[in-house]
């Protein structure tokens, strides 16, 4: 049977990474680039008012917002941090998860240790939220530190949830026979991990990883919802004020521009797409990963 998943995925975030890495150079626009609003007059049979937002026009594929700002200039380059930043983090997550592997083949407690359930019990969108809120919005910090400290908060409270499970499936995995074997003949745990539990574990670990891209981007774009964006938070006083992306990352432009959906649909609209695209791509590929893996196993049974 042919895996379309693994395939679709693999193209779908292909193509994501190169807009996150080429972004800019495919913008139709600079950055800070603003159209122009106001009257014109060019003839007696030529002459208005052009006001933003504007439709998505040939001028403007998806239309400009309340500011004059290109939509699919800004979406072009809020790209990178979008994406890298989350598969950075999830990267460090499964890293730091893999403690769980070395923990489980040392430790005889079947139990995960009581900080990591105490950690991963606190909702952790709560957590970066309330650490946060007092910091990110018109901060003395720079775009960089903000987007570390909060990728580290996002590590932290995504570490446990993948130690829990490597440990647990460690556990499974040492009461094979031939991981008795090996302990009984003075194999080091780091041998018995590398030889014995990481080729077995490979798949999962892979799952892991897209999954925990999947959870990071749903908790920036959770935290963007409540004008928490990654990167900073510009606040323009006068009237209810508004909140604005400093990166354009694509949870920030949703939240800077969630209140256009009921009128000019179309500034929300686009990054909503582009958002939802990312979380579609990242679930097929590892749905594909999840067949394949689950495939092998089903071929070499022994393994």
């Amino acid at each position: 049977m042919i895996n379309w998943r693994l395939g679709l995925g693999v193209i779908l975030t292909g193509l994501l990474v190169l807009v996150a890495i080429f972004g800019p150079m495919l913008a139709p626009y600079e950055e800070d680039y603003v159209k122009p609003s106001g009257y014109y007059y060019n003839s007696n049979d030529d002459f208005g008012v052009i006001s933003n937002p504007t439709p998505p026009s040939s001028e403007h594929i998806f239309g400009t917002d309340q500011y004059g700002y290109d939509i699919l200039t800004l979406l072009l380059y809020g790209a990178k941090y979008t994406l890298l930043v989350g598969l950075l983090v999830a990267l460090v997550i499964v890293i730091g998860g893999l403690l769980g592997l070395i923990n489980g083949i040392r430790s005889k407690n079947e139990k995960v240790g009581s900080s990591f359930g105490l950690l991963g019990s606190i909702p952790a969108f709560i957590i970066i939220y309330f650490v946060m809120v007092g910091i990110v919005v018109n901060s003395s910090l720079t775009m960089i530190d903000l987007i570390i400290l909060q990728s580290v908060l996002m590590t932290i409270v995504g570490i446990p949830g993948v130690y829990a499970a490597v440990f647990s499936k460690t556990k499974e995995l040492k009461k094979n026979l031939y991981i008795t074997a090996s302990h009984s003949l003075g194999a080091r745990s780091f041998r018995i991990a590398w030889k014995h539990l990481l080729p077995h574990l490979k798949g999962t670990l892979m799952v892991m990883f897209v999954k925990e891209i999947i959870l990071v981007l749903s908790l920036i774009g959770q935290l963007g919802i409540f004008n928490i964006f990654l990167g900073g938070t510009i606040l323009r006083l006068g009237g209810e004020g508004v909140y604005l992306s400093v990166t354009h990352d694509w949870a920030g432009l949703i939240g800077q521009w969630r209140s256009f959906v009921y009128d000019y649909q179309w500034v929300l609209l686009y990054p909503l797409l582009a958002f939802v695209l990312v979380i579609f791509s990242f679930y097929i590929l590892s749905r594909g990963i999840e067949l394949k893996d689950k495939h092998g196993f089903k071929k070499y049974p022994h393994i």
